[in-house]
């Protein structure tokens, strides 16, 4: 028991993962504080944080589960959508994108009507989530948070925040500033 406690021990408190949990924190902290910020900085800055996240979870590597159960998740509906509606209003009708259907969506057609917003409010929910268990540190708490992290980034979240990164990536170098009237 010693033996795995150690190898919890070294791994929720690898660089790798204290650097992801860092960027992770801050992107978070940029989504919850949007009051003040301009559709270009916005754009902007977004893909700083999003692509620094990507990167710092590439390296945090793997772990295994302690507890059968996953962690409780701390952000409700309501902070979802706040962050939603934030978003929607900073990008204006640049919020909107098509994207091809994943394989297995309801949607039938090829090609679906999508929006930033929700890849972002995702995103951001999955890694509060994810700070919120990190910071209480419990060890196994977050061991299992980080597993569960990894196994949601495989399933979901790796791809939204790629969708929003290229979807803001496609603004930012074309220069667009959603506050400015078209």
């Amino acid at each position: 028991m010693q033996e795995e406690g150690t190898s919890i021990h070294k791994y929720v408190y690898s660089s790798a993962l204290v650097e992801f949990v860092s960027s992770a924190n801050a992107c978070c902290a940029f989504f919850e504080d949007l009051k003040g910020t301009e559709g270009r900085d916005f754009i902007s800055e977004s893909v700083k944080h999003l692509s620094l996240v990507y990167s710092k979870f590439l390296h945090t590597g793997t772990s295994e589960p302690v507890f059968e159960s996953s962690g409780e998740p701390t952000v409700s509906e309501q902070d979802w959508s706040e962050l939603f509606q934030k978003i929607s209003m900073l990008l204006g009708p640049h919020n909107d994108v098509l994207r091809l259907a994943d394989e297995g969506e309801f949607d039938r057609s090829e090609v679906v009507s999508h929006t930033i917003s929700e890849d972002l409010s995702d995103v951001y929910q999955e890694l509060r989530d994810f700070t919120t268990i990190y910071s209480r540190g419990v060890e196994e708490l977050m061991n299992d948070a980080a597993w569960e992290l990894n196994v949601r980034f495989a399933e979901h979240w790796g791809k939204k925040l790629l969708r929003a990164l290229q979807a803001l990536h496609e603004l930012y170098v074309s220069g667009v500033d959603p506050t400015e009237n078209e």
